[in-house]
């Protein structure tokens, strides 16, 4: 029997090695499987910092201890952690939470000090990555998703603090059937990794994925803080996933225009990437970011403005991206 367990890792090993491993797509790629890999995942430039995981858990842990406290400065009473008390400190799904994968309820044990470390050090975490300097990292920790995802105890803080430590925490990055997926597109690593994942949820948990069908129930609400464009979006947005292959800050931007159920603070995912704009560029991010609380003074429509955020951010790179040389790259030739 242990000789079967060692020839099993064995192939297992061999088996995600060739998945994994990215093709060279500096020279002419050969074989037809190879082109299709270097077409879906080109060979352009990672914004992100390499980190070692010594040096990511040098980085994450003390900082999630040290924003963890900030939760407990704050209580989540009255409407401050509304969603966490309602929803995620109950350790079971609730209608409000019926379209959300099933380790969601996991989050419950977490306690809300700890969902307040890992929001707060997962954004840190995520603008560390991208280099960004002072004047950015000050915008971005006060756009209005970060204020709103706190003040609600949301989730989404917890999926971004996942997106830091791809491929390893990939139940992370997923606790929530949102923008967050479309991450997983940039790299062929991190697809499969995604996949297997997803795998191994549905062995334990069953076909969950069909539970995210309940979520037209939210739609149907109308909630005027529901910005989401599907299904008229979608020729616009696959153009722009299209643009935007091999860049996960892109992919996330151009998935918020496909979400069918959105509201300003999911944003929280894609706020990162202004540590990759010009400085003056992310405090206009930053200043955009407030526009949907005009409505309380001229109307629902005014919620709609927080598409200028995702809009103004993708624009941002891809011209950064065009003027960089890659043209035929990002057209796909």
């Amino acid at each position: 029997m242990e000789q079967f367990f060692k020839i099993l890792l064995r192939h297992l090993h061999t088996l995600w090695s060739a998945l994994t491993t990215e093709a060279s797509c500096q020279a002419a790629p050969r074989g037809l499987w190879q082109r299709i890999e270097c077409l879906l995942f080109p060979p352009i430039g990672d914004p992100m910092r390499p980190l070692v995981l010594r040096d990511y858990l040098t980085f994450a842990l003390p900082s999630i201890a040290v924003c963890a406290v900030v939760g407990t400065w704050v209580s989540p009473d009255g409407l401050m952690g509304y969603d966490w008390r309602h929803y995620f400190s109950l350790g079971y799904r609730t209608f409000g939470t019926s379209y959300y994968p099933p380790w969601i309820v996991l989050i419950a044990h977490l306690g809300w000090p700890l969902l307040v470390g890992l929001t707060l050090a997962g954004l840190t975490l995520a603008l560390y990555q991208r280099r960004s300097t002072p004047v950015k990292a000050v915008s971005a920790c006060l756009t209005l998703p970060v204020f709103w995802t706190l003040f609600l105890g949301q989730v989404d803080g917890v999926a971004l603090f996942g997106l830091t430590g791809l491929p390893w925490l990939a139940p992370l990055a997923t606790i929530k059937p949102q923008v967050s997926y479309f991450a997983f597109l940039a790299r062929k690593q991190h697809l499969v990794a995604l996949i297997v994942w997803l795998a191994i949820s549905v062995i334990i948990w069953g076909l969950w994925p069909l539970d995210m069908m309940s979520i037209t129930e939210f739609v149907a609400w109308q909630q005027p803080h529901d910005i989401h464009l599907w299904p008229w979006s979608l020729p616009a947005v696959l153009v722009m996933l299209w643009f935007s292959r091999g860049d996960a800050d892109m992919l996330m931007l151009a998935g918020t225009f496909a979400m069918p159920y959105l509201h300003p603070y999911h944003y929280i995912l894609v706020v990162p990437a202004l540590a990759r704009l010009g400085q003056g560029t992310a405090v206009l991010a930053f200043a955009i970011s407030w526009l949907p609380l005009l409505s309380n003074w001229y109307g629902d429509w005014c919620w709609y403005l927080g598409h200028l955020f995702p809009l103004l951010l993708w624009s941002s790179l891809f011209l950064r991206r065009w003027r960089s040389g890659s043209r035929q790259i990002i057209l796909g030739f």
